[in-house]
């Protein structure tokens, strides 16, 4: 007598979805890459600095917005605060599960906490400051923001189940969108300057497919140990 277990290897098989999928792997490194050199290079540039620089000077006019959109930048801003901040990654983090996206759940939790270790490390290293004392380089929001855009990156090119140059233009686009929509905010309340917020997106750029691409290494190796 033979016993079917096709029936209860289904949920298994969800929860071992990727957090990045196959198509998407190659370009993930890249995106790394590009994220380090956006995060480096500025903090070379810009180290110990107390004021805004010529790019700083040139985007902060175009970036102020009409005094009505003030509540709207500071709406913006709360979800970068803490307590915004854990509210959307659980917001996120509960899409992924909803949606069978285990490992991509986890990313969204420890990719956002790394990234934002990272940006904390780095404003005591790079000591740019603004307004006197506030450390500045890079901008913690932005990173947060634009680390919750990737993630939801990869969950909508997964879904889709879109291919390498789709699903990279969304994960891309998604992180382009939450974290220009933070930078404007930060931008426009002067709590940070243009060039901050740049390294910001460089920091989610290279620490959420990191650890994505550890994730699903660390779960496939477990996968391995547990069929033998």
């Amino acid at each position: 007598m033979t016993t079917d277990n096709a029936g209860p290897a289904r949920p298994v098989e969800r929860g071992r979805k990727p957090a990045v999928i196959p198509a998407l792997r190659g370009p993930a490194v890249v995106l790394m890459v590009v994220g380090a050199l956006l995060l480096v290079i500025p903090a070379l540039l810009y180290a110990g600095d107390s004021g805004p620089n010529r790019i700083d000077r040139w985007i902060q006019p175009a970036v102020n917005t009409p005094a009505g959109l003030w509540r709207t930048a500071l709406i913006v801003d709360w979800t970068g605060e803490p307590a915004g901040r854990v509210v959307t990654v659980l917001i996120v983090a509960a899409l992924c599960l909803l949606t069978g996206r285990q490992r991509l759940a986890v990313t969204a939790v420890v990719g956002t906490f790394l990234t934002t270790v990272l940006a904390l490390v780095l404003k005591h290293l790079v000591d740019r400051r603004i307004h006197g004392d506030f450390l500045s380089y890079p901008s913690g929001h932005t990173a947060a923001a634009t680390a919750i855009g990737l993630v939801l990156g990869l969950l909508v090119a997964d879904l889709l189940k879109a291919g390498r140059l789709i699903g990279t233009a969304l994960v891309l686009g998604l992180a382009v969108i939450c974290g220009g929509l933070m930078a404007w905010s930060q931008i426009d309340l002067t709590a940070h300057y243009p060039t901050d917020t740049i390294g910001g997106f460089g920091s989610a750029l290279l620490m959420i497919p990191a650890t994505a691409l550890l994730i699903d290494r660390f779960a496939g190796k477990q996968q391995v140990t547990t069929r033998r």
